[in-house]
Parts: structure tokens; sequence; C-alpha cells
């Protein structure tokens, strides 16, 4: 290979390397802390679907939209940065309220952390807040049409979580949680799943990688509370 070949070969690969090490930069200042924050947030809420784990699993998938934005569009540390604090607080408000509005709780318990930790602010920390707080609106009217904005990452990050054998688990606990009765629940589900599948269709099937691995697990939650629906009137 000719110096300049291997040169173009080289630059070619920087961009995932960047992210790989902003990543590892971001994951090494707040993986750890946020990770135990969180913890000890669920630790006396009877909510395992949205505990610390659910708040890791949804940092797995911002990283994973990351990546599919990154092979085309130059991420931002910021936005990284951003990611991973607003994915371990996003849903931290449910252990003070079982509502479906409980970004602004999350909001709350976020700039508390900060100030009570005495930490600098990232730049974006109103971005982050606002994240936070708008995450659960499922009906999208406060995000942004931009699939590589930080509110958009982070709730179909989370919406991913919904999908697949542990969207199972998470449905049923927090619907039954809400006090929804089990005739009502599945109904409820595919409606949820739905709207929660057609954002990320319309944000994300232009990485066909990505777009499929996850259509494949939303329809194995549709399925099962399709199913379910259908033994329900049969009864």
């Amino acid at each position: 290979m000719f110096l300049k070949d291997y040169i173009f070969a080289l630059k070619k690969k920087q961009p995932m390397n960047d992210l790989k090490h902003m990543i590892e930069k971001a994951e090494k200042k707040w993986l750890n802390p946020l990770f135990d924050f969180c913890n000890y947030v669920f630790s006396a809420a009877t909510l395992s679907s949205h505990d610390h784990n659910h708040h890791y699993r949804v940092w797995s998938y911002c990283k994973e939209i990351l990546t599919a934005i990154n092979a085309e569009k130059k991420i931002s540390y910021n936005l990284i940065e951003g990611c991973i604090i607003a994915s371990f607080f996003h849903d931290t408000g449910l252990s003070n309220t079982m509502n479906e509005f409980h970004g602004t709780e999350s909001k709350k318990i976020c700039q508390t952390y900060f100030l009570k930790n005495k930490l600098s602010l990232p730049q974006n920390f109103d971005d982050i807040l606002w994240t936070i707080e708008k995450h659960d609106d499922k009906d999208y009217q406060s995000q942004h049409q931009n699939n590589n904005s930080m509110l958009t990452i982070l709730s179909t990050a989370d919406n991913l979580d919904a999908f697949g054998k542990i969207g199972v688990i998470r449905y049923t606990e927090i619907y039954l949680l809400r006090g929804i009765n089990i005739t009502r629940l599945p109904g409820m589900v595919i409606n949820n799943i739905n709207k929660r599948f057609l954002n990320f269709k319309f944000n994300y099937e232009c990485y066909p990688d990505l777009y499929k691995k996850h259509q494949k697990r939303y329809l194995i939650t549709k399925n099962f509370f399709e199913e379910l629906n259908r033994e329900n009137n049969t009864n």
C-alpha cells in the first residue's frame, strides 16, 4: 500500500476512534458515580423495571445510536457527556412518583445532585435538564425533528429498552403499579409501543443495521401483547 493510501485509510477510521475515545472519557468521569447514585435512588423503591439497570441499558442504547450517527456526522464530546448524564437521571423521578410525566421530578433530582456535590456544570447543562424533563413526552411534541439532538437520542434509547422480552416485563410492572386493569393493559401497551416504534423509524430507519436489529425486538413485545389481547377478548 502506498503511503498516501495508508494515510487516507487512517483518516477514514479516525472518526470512529475519536468517538470511542470520547465515550471512554465520558464513562471514566461519569459512569461509576452516576450508576452508584442511581442505584441509591432506587434502593428503597419497588420498581425494578426502571431502576439503575434500566438507566445503564438506556446509556448503552445511546452509544449504539451515537455510533450509527457518527458514521456520517462527527459527534461532539458535549453531546456524549450530555447523553450519559441524561441517561442516568431521566427516570429517577419515578422514585418519587408513578406519574407518566415524571421528567420534572427527574430534572430536580439532577439539579440537586450537581448542587450538593458542588460539581462543575457541563457547558450544555440547560440542554441536559431540558432533555431529562421532556424525555417522557411520548407524543413527541417537544422533540426536535433532528436525529442527532440530545432529546431525540435519549428518548429513542429509552424507547429501545421498551422493546424485546425486557419490554414485556417493564410494561407489565409499570402499568400494573399505575393501577391499570389487566384487561386494558395489552391495548394500552400496543398503542404506546407503536408510537415509540414509529418515532424510532422516523429518525433512524436511515441506519439499516440499527433499524433492523430493534425492529425485531419491537415485534417481540408487540406480538406478545397482541396475543394477550386476543386471549382476553376470547375469555
